[in-house]
């Protein structure tokens, strides 16, 4: 009996292990991406692994008793070595083509059925080797477990910090820093669909210097913010379950995150004080002593596979079952499900961010503001036709909701007696990665028309507005996105110098 239940538990441990394996995962992936307690999350993840092992058990336990068992055992030993290794493609650290898995699957049947009619006890021995291995898997099912048990314990950095911060002389200067997440300099400016119009980004450009011909450092958020921060170019990263970020630089090894290094660092040796509003990445608990004010969060769905943080508990052991039945029952109806999913947890992220972009432009005081907004990053929250949060629309119409945004931050800041010294930059912190989103649910007719197929640019917007800058700049040479590093290290010191000197 306890080797029955050993081989339920480690199967549901590996059938299930893509919907957990960013909790698990040393690289802290999940632990990263959210500022709230994963206790629910996980403690649905333990139900759900619970619930497969003892449906598990209990189908076996009644095959068993069928006169036809030794057949149907037969039949198990071919097709659940293939669904187990086809559930997991997704984690393996290599890809693997349709054409190798076909390969391999036919390989082993056609093994397994020359066994079974030239060497039957052969093949009986080797189905029980097959159960004592899956029995064995068991340890595997105890780490995961144990890890799952670790999440729901785990405890987020802050969400938020605010220290008071004086009001400052109109005259002072004042850097406002926005990254729009996946904004591309093609499909904003350079070959613009015809049925959207950006008025906002217009204005702004009417005043700014255009960067066409930006070079990006990083395909990944988590890469690309890190080195704008650092002035040094990241190629990976790690967030422990002590909430420790490290960093790997493409010139040196492993190291933590030195927020002193970073630009808020800067700005805090210099006194000038600073607000954050982020999206995806710790930024609070990253930037704890140094930054003024911080504000982050994240509610997308698409990395803690698939659950939500709003959604109920019964629902986050309930969904991901069901997207496995319908990804082999009813693909098509599974693609859609996905798309829904992850799109609302979009959007919740999306007004969350924004709102309180909106709230530090009104209110805060700081010299420099930090915002990271999930605009237009897929997948697709807005319908530009309505003017609405929808699911189902494309980066055209998530790019229509960025340029909307982005006038109600000019709004804000135009009325303000600071107007006239503040430098405004917008960036994207990569392209839209069209060969990334094309192949994943969500995917949209319009997607497919506007990138032509998929084809990929690469070029991130930047977008610099100097202060009382009145006539539209543009630089066509090839410039690296890491001058925005420069741009924002360099206004810092002139807004130190201001108060120095009043």
């Amino acid at each position: 009996m306890m080797r029955r239940i050993a081989q339920a538990w480690s199967f549901a441990a590996i059938f299930l292990l893509p919907n957990y394996v960013d909790l698990t995962s040393e690289a802290g992936d999940e632990r990263m991406r959210v500022a709230v307690p994963l206790t629910r999350i996980a403690l649905a993840h333990l139900t759900a692994i619970l619930l497969v092992a003892v449906f598990f058990y209990f189908i076996l336990a009644g095959l068993r008793k069928l006169k036809g068992w030794r057949r149907i055992r037969w039949s198990l030993m071919g097709i659940l070595p293939v669904v187990l290794f086809i559930r997991n493609l997704s984690v393996m650290p290599f890809s693997v083509s349709v054409l190798a898995i076909a390969t391999v699957t036919l390989v082993w049947y056609a093994v397994l059925l020359y066994l079974i009619q030239g060497y039957p006890k052969f093949a009986w021995n080797l189905g029980r080797f097959g159960g004592n291995v899956l029995a064995g898997f068991s340890v595997f099912a105890l780490i995961m477990t144990f890890q799952l048990v670790r999440a729901a314990l785990w405890r987020p950095g802050p969400q938020a910090f605010s220290h008071a911060i004086a009001a400052a002389p109109p005259n002072r200067p004042r850097l406002v820093w926005i990254l729009f997440d996946e904004l591309a300099y093609k499909y904003a400016f350079e070959a613009r669909d015809p049925s959207l119009k950006m008025p906002n980004f217009d204005r702004l450009r009417a005043e700014s210097t255009l960067y066409t011909d930006v070079t990006p450092i990083a395909y990944k958020t988590s890469r690309a913010v890190p080195s704008f921060m650092l002035g040094r170019t990241v190629t990976d990263i790690e967030y422990t379950a002590g909430n420790r970020y490290l960093v790997k630089p493409a010139d040196s090894g492993w190291q933590p995150f030195d927020a002193n290094a970073s630009l808020f660092g800067l700005a805090k040796q210099l006194g000038v004080s600073t607000s954050i509003v982020g999206w995806y990445l710790p930024y609070c608990p990253i930037f704890a002593r140094v930054a003024t004010q911080c504000y982050w969060s994240n509610e997308d769905a698409q990395d803690r596979g698939p659950t939500m943080l709003q959604a109920s508990f019964a629902e986050n052991v309930w969904f991901p079952l069901r997207m496995i039945f319908e990804d082999y029952a009813w693909p098509s109806r599974a693609w859609t499900d996905d798309a829904r999913w992850n799109a609302e947890g979009h959007i919740a992220s999306v007004k969350d961010v924004s709102q309180h972009a909106l709230d530090v432009l009104s209110t805060s005081q700081a010299d420099v503001i930090y915002l990271h907004i999930p605009s237009p990053h897929p997948l697709a929250f807005w319908n530009r036709r309505t003017a609405q949060f929808a699911v189902g629309g494309s980066y055209i119409d998530s790019l229509d909701y960025t340029d909307r945004l982005l006038g109600r931050m000019l709004d804000i800041l135009e009325k303000q007696p600071r107007w006239g010294a503040t430098m405004v930059i917008v960036q994207g912190d990569h392209s839209w990665r069209t060969q990334m989103w094309r192949p994943q649910p969500g995917w949209s007719a319009e997607d497919e028309r506007v990138s032509h197929g998929g084809t990929w640019d690469p070029r991130p917007v930047v977008m610099i507005h100097a202060a009382g800058e009145q006539t539209p700049q543009t630089v066509a040479v090839p410039t690296s996105v890491m001058h925005v590093h420069d741009a924002v290290a360099a206004e810092i010191r002139t807004i130190a110098q201001s108060a120095a000197h009043p």
